[in-house]
């Protein structure tokens, strides 16, 4: 299959010309799993996407398919029902995006109280969702936690509840499923965002059937690499642009925002520095849930929940964001304290939550929602990693009725991600010349960005941020897209100046 910067012209073309039953507009992974499902039961699909897949919240998240415990508490048991479905599933159909690990929960107190009530959630959290026998919690003494994570405070420690979870590479997740969508028809583009929306010009169309339906929605589209303008008309538009869905909502004249943006943060390290073997859950000062997550040499510490004026693909990190994480992990590990210069890496998204007037961002519920305008327009709003297979399905069942047919039922729990090529495994620091030219021709790669940022994910992970391979990368690239040598310095240019920002937080 070619998925590059030939097809994105040629998929333009066609949607231009043809029109879609659905053009969906956001290459985060909602977008990716609706234009997946919807492809895979028959219909036209067009996605565009205003940036590089998953260059939004969508790379930016914990990177973990969360169980769902924490909206027990909450009071949320459908949402955590859904989670645990959705993650069985994912192991199903992406085993390799979708590892197994404990996670450990110490709770230093008094008394044993705090781990007597943790270990009677989780009881009540197995048996309504199910949880199978080999990933049923247990409980660590204080003596086994010390001995099991080490370096952790053990002044007070009562004890430790461990439980399954599991890590996965969001970014990757999201071309998988954008390839997939690919593969069973659907035309993807990247950096052609949606500049204007308006109806068709007969609001309603009578088909043969008798029955009166709306005529559908002409989308605006600028293709950012060409500079061309386009129009494209579509019988029904989905708006799953993440934080920027209040933003394509005006584009057809909504005026009031739904949307609610939180920040949230992430701090890397070498694993030496934190050397556990488990996820380890730690309480920030304001008793926020906050962790620690071990991959290969690395760990991520997250996250911060603040609210965030606007919708950007990358918030900025503050150096009293870094202070926040790094005090409850120096109070929970004592003895070595990291030193923000210690920070190998450094990442920030924007969560696309629904408003929820006199909230706290913690306390703003994960759940989805599929808002309808006058003018047709499908948005759909909040939602989790964890559970983005689910929230597709929702809408496409909509779309399908949307357009008046039966359709086929919905496949993408069943069918693998990954067909017909070796899965990619997650969280990539390093590429081959072979594997950037992959990226290139079957991935749609057109940045060095793109390359080591998503494709890769050296920018978060690697010991020198990718900038050791820029210079290759960006001479693959200039050879393929035709790059001036004046070009491609600003190509490595721009990538060292986003490293240095992911970082500047240094200097405050």
């Amino acid at each position: 299959m070619s998925f590059s910067v030939d097809t994105r012209i040629s998929d333009l073309d066609a949607m231009e010309a043809e029109g879609v039953d659905l053009l969906v507009v956001g290459g985060g992974i909602t977008g990716a799993g609706i234009a997946r499902d919807a492809a895979m039961r028959g219909l036209s699909v067009g996605l565009v996407e205003r940036g590089d897949f998953a260059s939004g919240t969508s790379s930016r998240s914990s990177k973990l398919i969360h169980g769902g415990l924490r909206y027990l508490e909450q009071g949320e048991i459908n949402l955590v029902l859904e989670a645990n479905r959705e993650r069985k599933c994912l192991t199903e159909i992406a085993p390799h995006l979708a590892m197994h690990a404990r996670l450990a929960f110490p709770v230093h107190g008094r008394t044993s109280a705090g781990l007597m009530k943790l270990r009677a959630g989780l009881w009540a959290f197995e048996k309504m969702a199910k949880i199978p026998a080999e990933e049923l919690h247990e409980v660590w003494d204080r003596d086994e936690s010390v001995a099991r994570i080490p370096g952790l405070l053990k002044d007070r420690l009562q004890g430790s509840a461990v439980y399954t979870e599991y890590i996965t590479d969001d970014a990757r997740l999201t071309l998988e499923t954008l390839k997939s969508a690919k593969r069973y028809g659907a035309r993807v583009v990247n950096r052609a965002p949606a500049t204007a929306l308006r109806e068709q010009e007969s609001a309603l169309t009578v088909s043969g059937d008798g029955q009166s339906r709306r005529a559908g929605l002409v989308v605006g589209l600028r293709d950012d690499l060409s500079g061309r303008s386009l129009d494209v008309n579509a019988a029904v538009v989905v708006n799953a642009a993440g934080p920027w869905v209040d933003s394509v909502r005006r584009l057809g004249g909504a005026a009031n925002d739904r949307m609610q943006l939180t920040k949230g943060i992430h701090l890397v390290v070498e694993r030496e520095r934190l050397p556990v073997d488990d996820i380890v859950v730690m309480r920030a000062q304001d008793k926020r849930i906050l962790f620690v997550v071990p991959f290969e040499d690395i760990c991520w510490i997250g996250t911060t929940d603040t609210f965030y004026p606007e919708a950007v693909e990358r918030p900025e990190i503050t150096r009293e964001d870094v202070d926040y994480l790094l005090e409850a992990t120096n109070r929970n590990w004592p003895d070595q304290p990291i030193d923000p210069s210690e920070v190998r890496g450094a990442w920030a998204g924007v969560r696309p939550l629904l408003r929820q007037e006199g909230k706290n961002p913690s306390e703003i519920s994960r759940k989805d929602e599929v808002l309808i305008e006058p003018n047709g327009l499908l948005s759909i709003a909040g939602g989790k990693l964890t559970t983005y297979r689910q929230m597709a399905e929702r809408v496409v069942d909509a779309v399908v009725e949307r357009l008046g047919g039966a359709g086929t039922p919905c496949r993408t729990g069943e069918v693998p991600l990954v067909e017909g090529e070796e899965p990619i495994s997650m969280v990539r620091t390093r590429l081959s010349d072979e594997e950037i030219r992959f990226a290139i021709e079957e991935e749609s790669a057109s940045s060095v960005t793109d390359v080591l940022e998503r494709r890769a994910r050296a920018n978060f992970f690697a010991a020198d941020n990718g900038l050791g391979a820029v210079e290759s990368v960006a001479s693959t690239l200039a050879g393929r897209m035709g790059w001036t040598d004046e070009e491609t310095d600003q190509e490595i240019r721009l990538y060292q100046a986003r490293i240095r920002e992911d970082l500047a937080w240094r200097q405050e």
